[in-house]
């Protein structure tokens, strides 16, 4: 998909989940303002649209862990097909969470945000209240949020897992850089995808490997942030 080709509206939350959301900000972030304006805040939207895609396209504290797992069941049973990579969203406070090693989070996250439009913003967060206080101020200024969650390495992330797990964004990538290895790569992208339930790959460094495909057996659909193999 070229950088200028239209980006399809998608939405993750329901009414209800993103009353919840709004209920957790006034709670958690210090927003009296967005108590006043719930009714208006809350979508009306259509159920989540997922870009029509080939499998590999290209790009040139904490509430309790009970209910968050409760809302990943949600997540998992809309999860799209594998072959299709969602849409960014690209609604007020809607939060993608993009999770990987070191920069390798931070590039993709620039390119979801700047593919996104809507003047989309990169935040870096470590836990739920940071989640929450980002999506307060996307909810402000009526754009959407990227969210940044770096990894130290690949064993870094069973020690991060109930943080992570009490964020629940609205779309989740794991950005991979194809060059590392798989069976490390595979590790933490499962204990990810068992937390959060990833939607999706923003793949990286396919000209620095042999096999670039090894990405594909993670079982996820992949989008190439770069000139994808045998583009």
């Amino acid at each position: 998909m070229a950088a200028d080709e239209e980006v399809l509206p998608a939405v993750s939350t329901s009414s209800l989940a993103f009353q919840a959301v709004l209920d957790d900000l006034v709670r958690a972030v210090d927003a009296p303002e967005l108590a006043a304006d719930r009714a208006a805040l809350v979508p009306t939207h259509a159920p989540n649209e997922l870009a029509e895609s080939p499998r590999c396209s290209s790009l040139p504290e904490n509430a309790p862990i009970r209910d968050t797992y409760e809302h990943l069941d949600d997540r998992q049973a809309a999860r799209a097909p594998v072959g299709a990579p969602p849409a960014r969203l690209r609604g007020r406070g809607d939060l993608t969470l993009v999770v990987g090693l070191g920069g390798d989070a931070h590039t993709a996250a620039a390119a979801l945000a700047a593919s996104a439009g809507a003047d989309a913003e990169v935040r870096h967060v470590d836990d739920r209240r940071a989640a929450l206080a980002a999506r307060a101020d996307g909810v402000r200024r009526g754009i959407p949020v990227v969210a940044v969650f770096p990894l130290a390495g690949p064993a870094d992330v069973h020690a991060v897992v109930p943080q992570l797990a009490a964020i629940a964004p609205d779309q989740v990538w794991v950005a991979v850089d194809v060059s590392r290895k798989h069976d490390d790569t595979a590790e933490w992208v499962r204990t990810v995808d068992a937390a959060l339930a990833v939607d999706a790959v923003a793949a990286t460094g396919a000209s620095l490997t042999a096999s670039p495909g090894s990405v594909q057996a993670l079982g996820l659909p992949v989008l190439w942030l770069e000139t994808p193999p045998g583009g």
